[in-house]
C-alpha cells in the first residue's frame, strides 16, 4: 500500500519537473529544417549564409560584412515561452495577433532599440513553441520580418 501511495505522489511530481524542460517542436526537427536559407534572405530582402544549426537553435548572418543582419530562430519550452512573457522595465512585451494560437514581440523602447536594433517574436501554436528573432532593421521593419518568417515556421510544423 505504502508503494502505491508513493508512486502516486511521485508520478505528477515528475511530470511537472520535465514539462518545462522537453522541447515543444517535434524531437525530429531541428531550427534549422524549420525555415531554408531562402525563406530567410526573401524575408531581409538581402543574402544570407546558410544557417548555424545548435541544437534548438538556428542564426542566419548577412553576407555583407557591416550590415549587422541576421535572424535567430530557436525552439522554446513551455517555460521558456511563459517566462518570455514576464515584464521587464524598458522592454516592451506587446501581442500580435494573427499567427498561431498565441504571439507576443520582445524589444527595447526608446534609445536602447537604437543601440541593439533586436526584435523577438514568440509563437505558440497547439504545443509548438518558437522564437523568431530579427536584427539590425528599424522596430517596425523588424516586427514584420519576425512575423513574416513566424508564419513560414508556422507551414513547416
Amino acid at each position: 500500500m505504502r508503494f502505491k501511495t508513493m508512486i502516486a505522489a511521485l508520478v505528477p511530481a515528475a511530470m511537472i519537473l520535465t514539462a518545462g524542460s522537453r522541447t515543444s517542436v517535434s524531437m525530429a526537427k531541428d531550427a534549422c529544417s524549420l525555415l531554408t536559407q531562402q525563406q530567410v534572405s526573401a524575408a531581409l530582402g538581402i543574402t544570407v549564409e546558410k544557417g548555424v544549426d545548435s541544437p534548438r537553435l538556428c542564426t542566419w548572418h548577412g553576407t555583407g560584412k557591416d550590415d549587422g543582419k541576421q535572424v535567430a530562430l530557436s525552439i522554446l519550452t513551455a517555460n521558456g515561452f511563459a517566462m518570455g512573457k514576464t515584464a521587464v522595465p524598458g522592454v516592451d512585451k506587446p501581442a500580435e495577433s494573427g499567427v498561431g494560437d498565441e504571439a507576443y514581440y520582445k524589444y527595447f523602447t526608446g534609445p536602447e532599440y537604437e543601440k541593439i536594433k533586436m526584435v523577438d517574436l514568440d509563437v505558440k501554436k497547439g504545443s509548438a513553441m518558437f522564437g523568431v528573432q530579427v536584427q539590425g532593421f528599424p522596430v517596425g521593419d523588424a516586427k514584420g520580418r519576425a512575423k513574416a518568417l513566424a508564419l513560414e515556421v508556422l507551414k513547416s510544423l
